[in-house]
């Protein structure tokens, strides 16, 4: 059984998106890039070019207990009267969000679910993805292939290592501001969540469709390091509150070594992974493997290269070798063929911002170039879903 949203099974069959950032300055240009060449599920772009608002670290922390985003060299935390405020609010808001009912939420603690919104200002983004979807040429009956829409958040674990208070201990280490900060991002994700669902109907899906979250972790490659300590219980504490929060499609992206067996045996629906540096590492775990497939779950194959020197080296024929060859491994140690090719997406292995915009485009093409060719091998999956036929593509080249 394929997970799923919204009660509706999830079986993307090599599907193509993405994980977030791009380097486009214009937001316009970045979301028409976005639906090109990810027609099936789409996904909202964030552009730390365009705005130092838009960093991942920084474009999250309004409103969390403790988090002063503020700062010219980045997000900082520090303990007063206003992070104890907003701690109160985020345990009572997550309480309302549990009940199913409205929550005040956000910066100011006003203006009910949208308290916990993403501003403009900080997710241009995103609102240039909503007029996108709201054009008269984006609906559901002109875009047949359309699966689902995604969006992204930074996950606690890697907000908590980066953002460090004047004396440059990190906030992960601070245990009461650290549970309030993953609530927060939580009900942020949650709002997310409703908003793509909203985008969904008013497309004319009637909520059909699936809603996608990544929670995005980089810093879980520091699992099991003594030189940052940590707790196994304290991440899948913060794991479980995203879980009992979002209804969707939700996962985790992780662009650096970890313990995959801990990764793949969490609450998280899909799994995002860098494939292109780490995908010989998570095939050494195929029974890890085979149960988060037996539970419905997907994988998200990275396996176009976002390093500009690996990119122009590669072409896809290489690609599509390379991912065939972790199917092939992980098919010899038992792991059902089936489950692996309905339940599969690809991606590039991280965001595209530190790219030239055409180096970006390129791999997007690339990861489009491989779901046809690998589709074709393994039997015909989703319609293409480009308004006007195939998206753009420089086929396998």
């Amino acid at each position: 059984m394929a997970v799923t949203g919204g009660g509706k099974p999830f079986e993307p069959r090599f599907a193509v998106t993405g994980i977030g950032s791009l380097p486009h300055v214009s937001p316009e240009r970045a979301v028409s890039d976005v639906l090109s060449h990810c027609p099936e599920v789409p996904y909202w772009p964030q552009l730390p070019r365009l705005s130092p608002r838009e960093d991942m670290y920084r474009q999250f922390s309004a409103g969390l207990p403790g988090l002063v985003p503020g700062d010219p060299s980045g997000p900082r935390w520090r303990r007063d009267q206003e992070a104890a405020e907003r701690l109160e609010r985020v345990y009572r808001d997550t309480l309302s969000a549990g009940r199913g009912e409205d929550c005040g939420g956000g910066e100011d603690g006003e203006g009910g679910e949208d308290g916990w919104a993403l501003r403009t200002e900080d997710a241009a983004g995103l609102e240039a993805f909503r007029r996108a979807l709201a054009t008269p040429a984006f609906d559901l009956a002109r875009w047949p292939g359309l699966l689902g829409l995604k969006g992204q958040s930074i996950g606690p674990v890697s907000l908590g290592l980066a953002v460090t208070d004047a004396g440059g201990r990190a906030l992960l280490y601070e245990e009461d501001l650290m549970d309030g900060v993953a609530r927060g991002l939580a009900l942020r994700a949650r709002w997310q969540e409703r908003f793509l669902r909203g985008l969904l109907t008013e497309l004319g899906g009637n909520g059909a469709g699936h809603v996608l979250i990544s929670v995005d972790e980089p810093y879980l490659g520091t699992f099991g390091s003594a030189y940052f300590p940590y707790r196994p219980e304290t991440v899948l504490g913060y794991l479980r509150v995203f879980d009992e929060v979002l209804d969707g499609v939700w996962g985790l992206h992780c662009c650096a070594n970890t313990d995959w067996e801990f990764v793949l045996a969490s609450p998280a629906r899909f799994l995002s992974f860098d494939t292109w540096a780490y995908g010989d590492r998570l095939v050494l775990y195929p029974e890890a493997v085979a149960g988060f497939l037996a539970a419905g779950k997907v994988l998200v194959w990275g396996l176009v290269p976002t390093d500009a020197t690996l990119l122009g080296g590669t072409d896809g024929p290489a690609l599509h070798r390379r991912l065939l060859g972790h199917i092939e491994t992980l098919v010899k140690k038992g792991v059902s063929e089936r489950a692996l090719t309905q339940q599969s997406m690809l991606s590039p292995a991280c965001g595209l911002a530190g790219l030239a915009v055409e180096d970006a485009r390129r791999a997007m093409s690339l990861a489009g170039a491989v779901s046809r060719s690998v589709r074709a091998e393994f039997g015909p999956g989703p319609a293409p879903g480009a308004t006007g036929g195939e998206p753009r593509s420089e086929g396998l080249a």
